[in-house]
This record gives C-alpha cells, structure tokens and sequence, in this order.
C-alpha cells in the first residue's frame, strides 16, 4: 500500500470524525444559518481531507 493511500485513510478517518463532531456542534446552535455552514463544512471535509492526506503522507515517508 502507498503511502499517498494510506494517507488518504487517516484523512478519511479523520473526516469522519470531524463530521459527527460538527453535527453535534451543529444540534446545538440555534441560528439555521449556522447549522447549514456546519454541515457544509462536515461534508466538505470528506472531499479536503483525503486529497490533503493523498498529497501530505508522501512528504512525510520520503517516496
């Protein structure tokens, strides 16, 4: 396994994470404004995160 893939991994993990993290956050404001730019921001992570992760891990491991 490459270390761009598994880098892609860790960041869809942490995606994953970070997704119920801001849903929670986001049950618990009041203003639908700001629940809408959470849940955008949620989902934004699973596209960010695993393309940054893609890039990052090679650096990081040398290839």
């Amino acid at each position: 396994m490459s270390a761009g893939l598994i880098g892609a991994l860790i960041g869809l993990a942490v995606a994953v994470v970070d997704f119920f993290a801001l849903r929670l956050l986001a049950s618990r404001v009041d203003l639908p404004e700001t629940k809408r730019v959470l849940n955008i921001t949620g989902l934004s992570q699973f596209v960010l995160l695993p393309v940054i992760g893609y890039f990052v891990a090679p650096l990081f491991t040398g290839d």
